[in-house]
């Protein structure tokens, strides 16, 4: 369970975001991986090795860092979200071209692609194959969500057709059902509204709003479906914030929407799941905000021209699990 969405400020920043949700504690933290980052396939044990330098959040599992969500040097950005019962992958690998496991897929992606066009071209070398090997011992159910600086926006689901984008011109992505099926269903939302519904006559009595009415067939669950409809009406009826700051704000309310709190979605092997994060991908500054679920503190990372050009190892940065606060006297 996850949401992302893409976005953009009146001074032309584009965006891409997300909540991590899932049971599994992936402790992910904001991580940098050098240019020529080599590491290696869970399925065949191949070394592939990034032309692009990526700021992500972040985990090492075995001899990997695996990244959920980034952006690389020249401003694409991706995210990786649940697409459970609904993922297929290839059964078989396809000779002379890149073949991985899902949750690998990223470090390709936003390892060796500038920018969405080019991405395009080169999936047609790559395939995501059915297999037990990856590290969590079953191969993850997974569809991506991809910008760039342009403020395109592009998904991938893959269904068994191979590795195909698809616009994503609403600007979200949920969970199953796939994409095509939220779009439709946006189609039993149009009813609400930011403005109050007026006073209506119904047989001689006068029945005036209490309230704030507008807003009340958008549905308040946790589902995929429900927060794919939040999501898209919020994205679509906030101010356009005038540069970067705000709408690093505006974003952050827009995913409080549909953060879930620990305890509130239990799976049915008892484990909870819940927003362990929180981030806001900066294409144009090249800025990745993060904010972990223990701690509402904001905190931001930058890929500088130094750090592209100088470091030349994984770089974790460290945050504070538990609640900070800024006493005023």
């Amino acid at each position: 369970m996850c949401t992302s969405l893409s976005y953009q400020a009146l001074d032309g920043s584009k965006f891409l975001a997300r909540t991590m949700d899932f049971a599994f504690e992936l402790n992910g933290k904001p991580t940098f991986l050098p240019r020529k980052y080599q590491w290696l396939s869970s399925f065949d044990q191949k070394t592939y090795s990034t032309e692009y330098a990526i700021m992500g959040t972040g985990s090492q599992f075995g001899s990997n860092y695996m990244i959920a969500d980034g952006f690389n040097e020249y401003g694409l950005s991706a995210a990786e979200l649940y697409f459970s019962k609904a993922a297929k992958y290839d059964e078989e690998p396809t000779a002379g071209d890149i073949n991985v496991v899902a949750e690998e897929f990223l470090l390709w992606a936003l390892g060796n692609n500038k920018s969405i066009k080019e991405l395009n071209e080169n999936l047609k070398h790559v395939h995501l194959i059915d297999s037990d090997k990856g590290v969590m011992g079953v191969n993850q159910p997974l569809h991506f969500i991809f910008s760039d600086t342009t403020g395109a926006t592009y998904i991938l689901e893959p269904m068994g057709n191979g590795l195909v984008l698809q616009e994503d011109k609403v600007g979200v992505m949920t969970n199953t059902p796939d994409y095509n099926w939220h779009k439709t269903n946006l189609s039993f939302y149009l009813g609400a509204q930011t403005t109050n519904f007026q006073t209506k006559k119904i047989g001689d009595e006068e029945i005036e709003p209490l309230g704030q009415n507008g807003t009340f067939r958008l549905p308040g669950g946790y589902t995929a479906t429900d927060r794919f409809v939040r999501t898209a009406f919020i994205r679509n009826a906030v101010e356009t914030p005038k540069d970067s700051d705000e709408a690093v704000n505006s974003i952050l309310h827009i995913l409080d929407s549909v953060t879930i709190p620990r305890g509130v979605n239990i799976k049915d092997n008892g484990k909870s799941s819940y927003t362990q994060y929180q981030t806001v991908l900066d294409l144009t500054n090249r800025v990745m905000y993060f904010v972990p679920y223990g701690n509402r503190t904001v905190y931001s990372t930058k890929m500088t021209d130094e750090l592209i050009q100088n470091q030349t190892e994984p770089k974790e940065f460290p945050i504070i699990q538990t609640q900070q606060f800024s006493a005023l006297n």
